[in-house]
């Protein structure tokens, strides 16, 4: 894209998204290139997990909508996609400061594991590690459609409910992403599917 439709678009994106996180408390990290980076924190009258995860749901189902508005403005034929990636973890919270500003700021491994996580992500899809999945309370987990697609002896894909898988053993032989993913390689993944309201 030229350079003033590139920006529109993003600038659109990051517009209809920031309403978004705030909706289901996340907190902005930084916006880096096309991607974002959001945090969320404990709350007193939600579950943050559950949060997150339904916060990348909806953004989902946005990004779907921006992309068939920007086909028809622009008669084109290309989706667009945001690919997420979630997991959870500690870290060091703080702030960088400078004579012009404060800049919020979150260090740490699980970053970066989220990050590789989308890289990992194809077609706007949503992967979340275990980890985080496990931490669901159970009635919330039990509205959580996740699971991993695999390919079955007659060379059909098969989804597979509530199961993971380590990222090593998704990518296929050759995929270039390999090297880029490989300090994720162990870390056991499962695709966010869809989610229902909570039995109750």
């Amino acid at each position: 894209l030229p350079p003033d439709e590139y920006f529109q678009l993003i600038n659109e994106i990051w517009a209809a998204m920031g309403a978004i996180f705030r909706k289901y408390h996340g907190t902005c990290g930084k916006h880096v290139g096309d991607g974002m980076l959001y945090y969320f924190f404990p709350q007193p009258d939600s579950d943050y997990l559950y949060n997150a995860v339904c916060c990348a749901a909806e953004i989902r189902r946005e990004m779907a909508r921006i992309s068939k508005a920007w086909q028809l403005s622009k008669n084109g034929l290309n989706e667009l996609y945001l690919n997420i990636g979630i997991t959870e973890g500690q870290e060091w919270l703080g702030t960088f400061q400078s004579s012009t500003g404060v800049e919020f700021v979150v260090l740490g491994d699980t970053i970066n594991q989220a990050a590789r996580i989308s890289d990992f992500a194809r077609y706007g899809s949503i992967w979340a590690t275990k980890s985080l999945v496990s931490k669901l309370p159970q009635d919330l987990r039990e509205s959580v459609r996740y699971g991993v697609t695999r390919r079955g002896g007659d060379g059909r894909e098969v989804f597979v409910p509530s199961s993971y898988a380590m990222v090593s053993s998704l990518i296929e032989a050759g995929d270039d992403r390999s090297v880029k993913l490989r300090d994720i390689a162990t870390v056991p993944i499962s695709e966010i599917v869809d989610i229902a309201a909570p039995a109750g």
